[in-house]
């Protein structure tokens, strides 16, 4: 009998993280073309979608991560997640990759500018996308991580999802809950972009990622009886390649991507990904590796080029801030959840719930 996808993505036997790193490259690629300055067609419009599948895969695994804590620790696992490893991306910019630039540029670096660029960004929200001195002959000047202002999104829909559902009765309805509030944000999002000409960043980037978060919240809620099949996922493929070739996919695929890619997810895996997350590390060093290359003069050797030399470069660092910035971070946890301390915690008998490989979230986008 087909198990359940809170069955499948409750162990680490999973494809899930594999599908992140594949929606991380998808970002890199997508990034070429205003990185690089390349002609003709291109693929920019796939790393909106990789950055929506981001926030839908979260959607599911915040839910399932609020449930299983009281909201304080919540909020602190999910601090522990992101934030460690943001700021020590900010620092490395700043300390080594802005002054390398500048080096290579032959300017001078602004000291003042690159400790503000750590500074003025450390709450999450980016006010600060260069660094003086620096990245003043690339075809996209004056901008060090272009990745990272979803993350700011991403801590507010945190937010959002871990006071819902600190309510009682939204707790003991969340199969009602969560997909109703879903559909509030997909009938909001066209009124926002229409008629109540909402002009704002904030509200519209908020608009459209809380959306895709919460239709990822929305599958969690009912994923205790979903049994995915390769036909839902393949379905799911479908509607949202019709939805895109109609143009609305923005607008109204936020669930068949959710679906498609929890599907995938699901898919049974032992290989190294079930167990060594590294999407986060690809998705914040990206950006700023790929700035590098193009000011190397990788440019001109095409967008493929480019795109597998910033894989082939970031995938260390990525392992790097998995090993010595997140995974240690996430040890912290035990501070504000005596469960887990390894003292505290109990022999399972051989029943298996959701690991903790499984909540991590990405981060998306």
């Amino acid at each position: 009998m087909a198990t359940t996808l809170r069955e499948r993505l409750g162990d680490r036997h999973n494809r899930l993280n594999a599908v992140r790193l594949v929606l991380a490259s998808v970002v890199i690629l997508g990034h070429a073309w205003p990185l690089t300055g390349a002609d003709g067609p291109s693929l920019e419009l796939l790393s909106d979608v990789a950055v929506n599948g981001f926030f839908a895969l979260s959607g599911y695994l915040i839910a399932e991560s609020r449930v299983r804590t009281t909201l304080v620790p919540y909020l602190w696992r999910r601090f522990l997640r992101i934030y460690p490893a943001f700021l020590v991306s900010l620092l490395v910019v700043a300390v080594v990759l802005a002054p390398l630039a500048a080096a290579i540029e032959g300017t001078s670096l602004d000291l003042g500018s690159a400790a503000g660029f750590v500074l003025s960004n450390g709450d999450l929200r980016i006010s600060q996308w260069g660094i003086d001195g620096t990245l003043t002959e690339v075809p996209a000047p004056d901008s060090w991580n272009g990745s990272l202002w979803t993350l700011f999104y991403e801590a507010l829909a945190y937010v959002l999802l871990g006071l819902v559902l600190s309510l009682a009765v939204a707790a003991r309805h969340a199969r009602w809950v969560l997909p109703g509030m879903f559909l509030a944000a997909i009938v909001l999002r066209p009124l926002v972009e229409g008629p109540l000409d909402v002009t704002a960043h904030l509200y519209l980037n908020g608009a459209r990622l809380v959306g895709y978060f919460l239709a990822g919240a929305a599958v969690w809620a009912w994923a205790g009886t979903w049994r995915p099949t390769w036909v839902h996922t393949a379905g799911a493929a479908v509607v949202y390649a019709v939805l895109t070739d109609l143009g609305w996919a923005d607008l109204y695929g936020q669930l068949p991507l959710a679906v498609l890619l929890l599907g995938l997810g699901a898919a049974p895996s032992r290989n190294w990904t079930t167990r060594t997350d590294l999407s986060y590390g690809v998705y914040i060093y990206a950006y700023p590796v790929q700035q590098l290359l193009v000011l190397l003069g990788t440019a001109s050797w095409g967008v493929a080029v480019n795109s597998v030399l910033v894989v082939a470069l970031t995938l260390p660092l990525a392992l790097l801030s998995w090993t010595l910035v997140e995974k240690p971070a996430l040890r912290a946890k035990a501070w504000l959840d005596p469960r887990d301390r390894p003292d505290r915690r109990l022999p399972t008998a051989g029943v298996q719930g959701p690991t903790s490989s499984a909540v991590q979230g990405p981060r998306p986008g």
